[in-house]
């Protein structure tokens, strides 16, 4: 379809309730039209879509003249329409697994960048083998996992490793990821995520092996690595940081996002480098107990995923249904706080902290979503000039991180 760019930018899947907070924030800090860039929503009821503008009125009275476009993630006509129509398509239409594949392709045929804000390593695994070629002779920026889920490991580590070459004149080849801590709401988008993934690897026993390697989401000629990557499994006393550990719910995803960031620069932090992620809590058998609980939450939450009867439970009791999410209230006391530190040898180490004033999968997932795509719209000539299947740090860098500074998200070097 022969492009005709009406508006810079649309946000695909507005009426969720992730898409419903990217509106906002748009609205809030860029108003429904400005000097640098135009925007529109989508999504499949143009019902839902007209009601949203209504419910932003308060907020800006010219919300009713936001244009809108109505698509389907099944209907590849509609999606042509939407991807031709403008540069950049930020999706929060999830389960990925479900709905992604046929926007990515509509994306990458019309030349259109994408953004999204995906932790599911299967989707992405899916996209680079078919996408990722094309994305890079059509010179489009495809990037995945734009929100808390990989932002704050791929731009921290990013960062660090930058840092850590004008101290040392050397890369750390080992780095470790504390979340020192953390306080966000769960929604029912994210836990309809996670079952679709376990269908997935159910019903795709070949991909297994691959997708449980740590490197599963590098370029496939550099997906067999021989450096071990170091995995926590049980709770652990942390010698070089002085804090009981456990395992991190979304280290499975970011690991490897760095991996792939790695990968892609040539393994500009090193062949041999090592990356883990990890949950911290103070020393003493209150933190002990803690990184315990941690432990046996994640046990459940696994445990669960794997049997019918238990899942169907706690979709009914507990788990919220797709579309409802925490309240702005318990989204604006959410907070996260990470410690990035990098070891070159013993007494060379490096730290960078990342630090989110809200609660980070949500209002601040909005956030980062939606800058990342401003990056990409705003600052081309900053942003490196690659093209393809990309992670944050290497299709967009640094300027992200600088962006988001000005908006509440903090990465610093101590």
């Amino acid at each position: 379809m022969k492009k005709n760019i009406k508006n810079d930018l649309i946000v695909f899947g507005a009426t969720g309730f992730t898409g419903k907070l990217v509106v906002e924030y748009l609205i809030k800090n860029y108003g429904t039209k400005n000097q640098k860039f135009t925007w529109a929503i989508a999504g499949r009821d143009k019902a839902k879509l007209e009601e949203l503008k209504q419910s932003f009125i308060g907020i800006d009275p010219h919300s009713v003249n936001i244009e809108t476009y109505v698509a389907d993630s099944f209907n590849s006509q509609s999606l042509d329409v939407l991807t031709s129509s403008c540069r950049i398509i930020i999706s929060t239409v999830g389960p990925y697994l479900k709905y992604g594949l046929p926007l990515v392709e509509s994306c990458v045929k019309n030349h259109t960048n994408y953004c999204d804000l995906t932790g599911e390593v299967p989707f992405i695994r899916e996209s680079i083998d078919l996408f990722h070629e094309k994305a890079l002779n059509n010179k489009c920026r495809i990037i995945h996992s734009c929100g808390f889920d990989s932002i704050p490991s791929d731009l921290g580590v990013l960062l660090l490793q930058k840092n850590s070459l004008e101290k040392f004149n050397k890369v750390c080849e080992k780095v470790n990821l504390y979340v020192r801590s953390i306080k966000g709401g769960i929604s029912g988008g994210t836990i309809s995520s996670m079952i679709n993934i376990k269908k997935y690897i159910h019903s795709h026993p070949d991909k297994r092996n691959v997708l449980k390697s740590p490197y599963s989401l590098n370029p496939i000629d550099k997906i067999n690595n021989n450096t071990r990557q170091p995995v926590l499994k049980s709770v652990r006393w942390d010698n070089s940081f002085n804090k009981w550990t456990s395992p991190f719910l979304m280290s499975g995803v970011n690991t490897r996002v760095v991996q792939r960031t790695n990968a892609i620069a040539e393994f500009s932090y090193g062949e041999n480098f090592r990356y883990n992620e990890l949950s911290s809590f103070d020393k003493g058998i209150s933190g002990f107990l803690k990184a315990c609980t941690m432990l046996m939450t994640l046990a459940f939450l696994q445990f669960s995923m794997g049997s019918n009867t238990l899942l169907w439970m706690l979709k009914k009791t507990i788990f919220p249904k797709p579309g409802e999410g925490p309240s702005k209230g318990k989204m604006r006391r959410g907070f996260f706080k990470l410690r990035i530190i990098g070891f070159i040898n013993e007494m060379q180490k490096n730290s960078v902290i990342v630090l989110g004033d809200s609660d980070p999968g949500y209002s601040a997932t909005a956030k980062m979503l939606t800058e990342s795509a401003i990056s990409i719209l705003l600052n081309e000539d900053k942003i490196p000039k690659k093209y393809g299947v990309l992670t944050p740090a290497s299709g967009i860098g640094l300027t992200l991180a600088k962006r988001l500074e000005k908006k509440g998200i903090l990465f610093k070097v101590e």
